[in-house]
């Protein structure tokens, strides 16, 4: 007790004469040199004789080991600004450096939005002088020679942990399990640095994009300027807080980060996978534009409102600020290679059928030849005036105008092909295969406000009306949920996406929001696979800017990319990384499309009807969430089975559980699956509480979807109305859910059978 009463003794003297000497220093330095502003001779931070290389060693000494986060006016804060639901466990190591050497107060009580985004990023290059984003940088965690090392140097520590971890058991319970404990350690604890890497990595390119970027969007200026006022408010009403607001004072190290060269440097830092050039847009006449074309102007359409970017922004230094304000218009966006030209040509045909009057951007990367073109616009462009027979059945229903005037058929579209691959470093090219082009497709085309549209999506009302929809209104976004399957992914996936989430930290500092349980609730951080379906996606540019830019960014941190099937949960997840959850899902899950099946066909084993009714089908569709009625579109284009060219009939005909309608012969199965799909129902199923299984004693279905994967090549899923039933015989309980069963009427029926016809070509 004595020695250790001496040793709290010479600490406590060690740091109070610590405390004189610095007050003393900085009086000298003060007396000496004056204010950082007024300071006359230039000092180096490398001059081991300069005096002020003494000084900022006793300073950061003094600092050292400091938690900002017990500062009191921090933990007000944040009690202020946190809701009561969960945000992210980790912050950017950025943090920890600016409130090393200031206090908490003097930062917010003194500091705009600007000087505070000038401060982050001077302490980013203070940290790494050469720092830059690095797109192929490794997020895996392994074993090797660092695993080695790990074990050597904390043996001792090590063995210590697993005794520990099995006091009380037997040896034979944990005898030979070391090895695997050690193993697991490492992983651990490499995983949180690997998680801390991520964080800082998102951001700095999250507030990036905020402070430089969108820097001049008005209702982003008004909201962190309403922000940062409501901060001072809260200090200037409080005596104690507002005594500890001090000047605030650069660091020696962060004066010597000029402002000058910051912006070009940084831009180039962020996007180093760009080439910081336009891409090449091409009309469908040949004309090829090397600026953002103005579509009011070009096509003399005044429904398409005009460029509204600043000549200021068109001369910035950061290059999405100025392609943001060159934007301009409103359009569809397709994204496919040459593989796919068939599939586009058909979804052309139909859009032609819907009368669409919208511009359509083809955005591809160096992966559409001259022939895939010459086809997409014959198909736009060409005469079509030689309708199905279906056309007969519902021309009583249509306008006018419906067929042009002078053609006599349907209205000719605006196609315009967009190159990305002039826009991208060649050191990265290889980043953008596959759905990654899609992403390049959300981020280049040219419009304000676009809808993104797989080229086997079939949209079976005028893509118009879709940005009518009111949650695109009320959001600028519309998103569509997938099959509600209860496909289960890793549980640690949720928790990590959490912990890499925005902090508190940043709502505090730049008013970024954190994830709250708008996203959380949704099926993905319920731990499924699968939330939603991007077969359609609607965005409002002016909007979301830094949200798309985000989703794009994302694509290259494999931690993250990986958890996603494809590229359709970047979206969401893109947007919720920036904290930005002004995002809107259609209410309903998807839908499977066609006809039910006979119910003599699905007996129960006592040879009943059962209560649910069943759609077996390859086509997942979306139901308007307005009038729980309206079907909006389908994927996997209009042929039944969109694999129909590589079925092997032999079997599938052979098979004997669905389309039991059919001859069991190839012959019927092969004509069946090429002709259009015909719409009669749709069914939405419910899904389990708690995402259970429904179980029940009645032979219904448990789950809402099942998968018969001998069927269109694994293509085929069947949809039940109703699941659950009878859970105890003698008390007739019972855990019934019911979902969506939608009849569609003849007319309906009619408008389906055309736009399938036209879709698939049929005379």
């Amino acid at each position: 007790m004595v020695a250790r009463g001496k040793s709290k003794a010479r600490v406590c003297t060690y740091y109070s004469l610590l405390s004189v000497w610095v007050v003393c220093a900085i009086g000298w330095y003060r007396y000496y040199y004056g204010s950082a502003a007024s300071a006359k001779i230039p000092h180096s931070i490398y001059d081991t004789n300069d005096p002020e290389f003494e000084l900022s060693k006793v300073l950061n000494l003094a600092v050292d080991g400091n938690e900002f986060t017990n500062n009191s006016m921090y933990l007000r804060l944040k009690e202020a600004y946190n809701s009561s639901e969960e945000v992210g466990l980790r912050y950017s190591s950025i943090y920890d450096d600016i409130f090393q050497n200031h206090e908490f107060e003097s930062v917010i009580g003194n500091l705009d939005f600007r000087q505070r985004c000038n401060l982050f990023f001077r302490n980013v290059f203070i940290k790494n002088h050469n720092w830059v984003f690095n797109p192929n940088q490794n997020f895996e965690v392994g074993l090797g020679k660092e695993f080695e090392r790990y074990q050597s140097n904390n043996a001792a520590k090590l063995q210590a942990a697993f005794d520990k971890a099995n006091e009380g058991r037997s040896v034979e319970d944990y005898k030979g399990k070391f090895s695997e404990f050690k193993k697991q350690a490492f992983q651990e604890l490499k995983q949180a640095e690997v998680e801390q890497r991520v964080v800082n990595e998102l951001a700095v390119f999250r507030l990036y994009n905020k402070c430089y970027v969108t820097d001049n969007d008005p209702l982003q200026n008004r909201k962190t300027d309403a922000f940062i006022s409501e901060q001072k408010l809260l200090i200037n009403d409080d005596a104690e807080l507002k005594s500890k607001v001090v000047p605030f004072e650069q660091t020696k190290k962060e004066q010597l980060v000029t402002n000058g060269n910051t912006l070009p440097n940084l831009d180039h830092r962020i996007y180093p996978w760009l080439s910081f050039d336009l891409p090449v847009y091409e009309r469908w006449t040949g004309q090829i534009y090397r600026d953002i074309p103005d579509f009011s102007q070009i096509l003399k359409d005044k429904s398409q409102p005009p460029k509204s970017g600043s000549s200021k922004s068109a001369q910035s230094t950061a290059f999405f600020k100025r392609f943001k304000s060159q934007c301009n218009g409103k359009g569809i966006v397709l994204s496919f290679a040459n593989q796919h030209t068939d599939t586009a040509v058909n979804l052309i045909r139909l859009l032609r059928a819907l009368k669409n009057t919208l511009p359509i951007q083809i955005v591809y990367f160096d992966n559409l030849n001259d022939d895939s073109k010459r086809k997409i616009v014959t198909a736009a462009r060409e005469n079509f005036s030689y309708l199905p027979q279906s056309f007969d059945k519902i021309s009583q229903y249509l306008p006018k105008d419906y067929l042009d005037p002078t053609s006599k058929g349907l209205p000719k579209q605006e196609v315009w092909f967009v190159n990305t691959a002039t826009s991208i470093n060649p050191n990265f090219k290889d980043k953008f295969g596959g759905y990654a082009n899609k992403l390049l497709a959300t981020l280049f085309n040219s419009f304000n406000e676009f809808m993104l549209v797989d080229a086997d999506t079939a949209l079976l009302h005028s893509p118009e009306s879709f940005f009518q929809l009111q949650g695109y209104k009320e959001t600028g976004t519309f998103f569509f949920k997938d099959r509600s399957i209860l496909q289960r992914r890793n549980e640690n996936d949720s928790r990590m996406f959490k912990r890499i989430s925005q902090s508190a930290v940043d709502k505090i500092m730049f008013d970024i929001d954190p994830m709250t349980n708008r996203t959380f609730n949704g099926n993905f951080f319920q731990d499924l696979y699968h939330q939603m379906e991007s077969g359609v996606v609607l965005f409002n540019r002016q909007q979301h800017f830094n949200s798309i830019l985000m989703v794009v960014h994302i694509n290259f941190l494999s931690i993250i990319r990986k958890k996603s099937w494809g590229d359709k949960e970047l979206y969401w997840l893109g947007f919720a990384f920036n904290g930005d959850e002004n995002y809107h899902f259609n209410s309903h899950g998807a839908a499977a499309i066609g006809e039910v099946t006979n119910p003599s066909d699905r007996k129960r084993p006592d040879g009943t009807h059962h209560r649910s009714q069943e759609l077996c089908s390859p086509h997942p569709g979306h139901i308007s969430e307005e009038d729980n009625h309206t079907l909006l579109w389908i994927n996997s284009g209009f042929r039944y089975c969109h694999q129909a060219d590589i079925i092997n009939y032999d079997v599938e005909s052979k098979l004997g559980r669905k389309l039991k309608f059919l001859d069991s012969t190839a012959a019927a199965f092969k004509e069946y699956y090429h002709s259009p799909l015909r719409i009669k129902h749709a069914v939405v199923p419910p899904r389990g509480e708690r995402l259970q299984n429904m179980e029940n004693k009645n032979d219904e279905p448990s789950l809402g979807w099942a998968v018969e994967r001998e069927y269109c090549k694994e293509y085929m899923w069947c949809a039940y109305s109703s699941i659950g039933g009878i859970t105890d015989i003698d008390t007739g309980a019972e855990n019934t859910m019911e979902g969506l069963l939608i009849t569609y009427t003849e007319k309906e029926q009619a408008f389906f059978d055309y736009y399938g016809d036209i879709w698939i070509g049929v005379e």
